[in-house]
């Protein structure tokens, strides 16, 4: 009896572990099959190819159709591999086989702060025009047309929504509490014109869009973490300036003054520009980095100073007289700058960056 009761104990075991690893294999996220291109607009399909040769230029532009972007804005956007952190040129070829499994994504790239023209203090970005409208005062000429048409803009808002929530657009250094809290409420600020953009869209009601959407989906997953760590009441105080916050914006602003979705995504992106650190620029740690005929030009900017020269980026195998020890920052706006390595700052549990 006892034999008896251990071998069906064992089949039940041998059962259950079976079942187990069944559904563990079942739950496990398909691998990618040849090339994937993805998107950032939650409803739109990504792209998938399963085998031939293309170009990344040829795929961008198969890209940009599907978003309903303009050739005028294609050369902004480009693939991306989240994986190995890698942009790839229009002339790089990609050969799919059935062996291939690579998941893009389909980002602009080159950003151009102020593109908009509502920030004060910076000179506003513009498309050359090639003739000026006849019968104006000099007042009233533009001067150039829009860098972004509506399907770019459209594309570069759920982006820049991804990028913030995920901290991939990293939020600034606070340097003092009362700016660690300034950059808290413009947090909360970026989630009500989301918020508020995402009723209009709808056409729902803003009462009813701030009952059924959190704030907290709407910050940034470091700014979220550090509210959880904070006690109750704390919390619901948050939420409660929140919700008020949400409904006289709404009543007041939006209502009053007749707000646009196209004024909603400005704002945002205005706002993220001065909220987060080097949105719009690329930061290189160079193997090796020769500068000639450097020249300090001015105080201030990115790193305190703004250099001016040759700059060349080097293999160390060139033997070139070199400082591994730089970082090269480039921008849209203001070219080209370098700097050392600053030395490591360390962080307390209370820091809002992910710098």
């Amino acid at each position: 009896m006892t034999a008896s009761f251990m071998m069906e104990l064992s089949r039940q075991l041998c059962m259950k572990m079976r079942k187990n690893k069944k559904t563990q294999f079942s739950s496990l996220p398909a691998s990618t099959l040849g090339l994937e291109i993805h998107f950032y607009i939650p409803e739109t399909r990504h792209l998938e190819y399963i085998k031939g040769s293309y170009t990344a230029e040829e795929l961008c532009v198969a890209a940009a159709k599907k978003c309903l972007i303009s050739p005028l804005c294609h050369n902004l956007f480009a693939l991306y591999n989240d994986a190995t952190d890698t942009w790839y040129s229009p002339s790089h070829e990609f050969n799919i086989t059935e062996d291939t499994g690579i998941k893009l994504h389909y980002r602009m790239r080159f950003y151009f702060k102020n593109w908009h023209g509502t920030t004060e203090g910076e000179s506003p970005v513009w498309r050359h025009c090639l003739s000026k409208l006849r019968g104006q005062s000099p007042q009233k000429t533009p001067e150039g047309t829009p860098l972004l048409d509506s399907g770019s803009l459209e594309y570069l808002y759920a982006q820049c929504q991804h990028d913030f929530q995920t901290g991939r657009a990293p939020l600034r250094t606070a340097q003092s509490e009362a700016e660690q809290h300034e950059i808290e409420n413009e947090c909360l600020g970026m989630a009500v014109l989301a918020i508020t953009h995402y009723a209009k869209i709808l056409e729902i009601p803003f009462s009813t869009a701030s009952r059924e959407m959190s704030y907290k989906r709407f910050i940034p997953e470091s700014l979220n973490s550090n509210i959880k760590q904070r006690n109750i009441l704390t919390r619901i105080r948050i939420s409660n300036v929140f919700k008020k916050f949400l409904a006289e914006f709404n009543t007041q602003t939006v209502g009053e003054s007749n707000i646009t979705c196209y004024d909603l995504k400005i704002k945002y992106l205005a706002t993220l520009e001065g909220l987060t650190s080097r949105m719009g620029s690329e930061l290189f740690n160079p193997i090796s980095l020769s500068i000639i005929q450097e020249k300090e030009l001015s105080s201030g900017g990115y790193y305190g100073y703004y250099n001016q020269g040759q700059v060349q980026i080097k293999c160390q195998s060139q033997n070139l007289e070199a400082s591994p020890d730089m970082q090269v920052l480039i921008t849209g706006t203001t070219g080209i700058s370098w700097r050392q390595k600053p030395a490591p700052v360390s962080k307390n549990a209370h820091d809002l960056s992910d710098l």
